[in-house]
């Protein structure tokens, strides 16, 4: 088994990547003019914002959700202001209606997400069902905070794409996009975009650089030309020479790419070296951890009627064998 492990791992560097592979865009082939170096930029202030969310309930018709979304303001390195704000969502399925009720429990008094929300069900991934609410509201959420702190930062930096799937999440974004005098940026921290011949887009322009000696910092673009499915356009950075990552990022405007030159100074965290740590902080204090989530399903479980306990009993067998060890 090993043995076989060890060759299926092995790939020799291909001399031709492919080109980027968007579905309906078009792509630019890579090339080394394609680099450009990022001058470092202080004294902007850094919006960041992030979300997490985990599920405390869960029946095929009724399912609780634990939301959190957190922001910071960073500037010259130091964190000037930050907030943390927890929800609970009661979600019921109307099958005659074919929606999504949810009712929003404001644990901080934030008055950031509204108290009730009708969800259709044609907006949340069919695989995800009821389950999939939690993470819906979240990245609304994530917008509404990206709008509330607009206008006590230069650059708004989000965990993850400027992409909007959904109809009410699109709705919510575009209010960021249609008034906001400052540039957002979506990082992200993976990205599955490939080539044409199956190699990993980042990773193919990682290895160009380092096949080009080309020095950190820099942003590679344009990948494609005529991409549809975001606002802004999307870019690939390096911002420390000693990174080992590359990352996926979207700018809006797609002209102000020499902003993303104020996160370099945020980018030597160990933790993660490229990866700037006002995301990193952001991350750890939305996160809603299994742990956490654990403890309080205790609690709903434990003071719930037995029907109750019943319809949840329909989806947490395998859970439940899971756990054995």
């Amino acid at each position: 088994m090993l043995d076989i492990l060890s060759r299926i791992s092995i790939r020799k560097s291909p001399k031709d990547y492919g080109a980027p592979l968007l579905k309906g865009a078009i792509p630019v082939p890579l090339s080394v003019d394609n680099f450009h170096p990022l001058e470092e930029i202080r004294h902007a202030k850094i919006g960041f914002v992030d979300g997490g969310n985990n599920i405390i309930f869960l029946s095929p018709g009724q399912a609780i959700h634990l939301v959190r979304l957190y922001y910071s303001i960073f500037k010259d390195g130091r964190k000037m202001e930050y907030g943390r704000y927890t929800f609970i969502l009661d979600t019921f399925f109307d099958p005659d209606k074919d929606v999504f009720n949810v009712k929003i429990y404001d644990v901080d008094s934030s008055s950031l997400l509204p108290e009730n929300m009708e969800i259709g069900a044609d907006e949340i991934d069919e695989r995800e069902k009821i389950k999939g609410v939690g993470s819906y509201v979240r990245r609304i959420g994530e917008w509404l905070l990206l709008e509330r702190i607009k206008d006590k930062c230069d650059i708004l930096v989000r965990d993850g794409s400027l992409q909007t799937g959904e109809k009410k999440e699109a709705l919510y974004a575009n209010r960021i996009f249609g008034c906001a005098k400052n540039v957002i940026i979506g990082f992200s921290k993976t990205c599955s975009i490939i080539t044409d011949r199956g190699y990993s887009l980042l990773a193919s322009i990682h290895h160009l650089s380092k096949r080009h000696n080309v020095s950190a910092p820099w942003y590679y673009h344009p990948i494609a030309k005529n991409i549809s499915t975001i606002k802004g356009d999307i870019f690939v950075v390096k911002l420390h020479p000693y990174a080992d990552y590359v990352f996926r990022v979207e700018v809006y405007p797609d002209d102000r790419a020499e902003l993303l030159g104020a996160l370099i100074p945020m980018a030597n965290d160990p933790v993660i070296i490229g990866y700037p740590y006002g995301l990193i902080d952001a991350d750890v204090n939305a996160r809603i951890t299994d742990e956490e989530a654990k403890m309080y399903k205790s609690i709903i479980y434990n003071s719930a009627d037995e029907f109750t306990r019943m319809q949840a009993n329909a989806m947490n067998s395998h859970d439940v064998i899971s756990g054995v060890k």
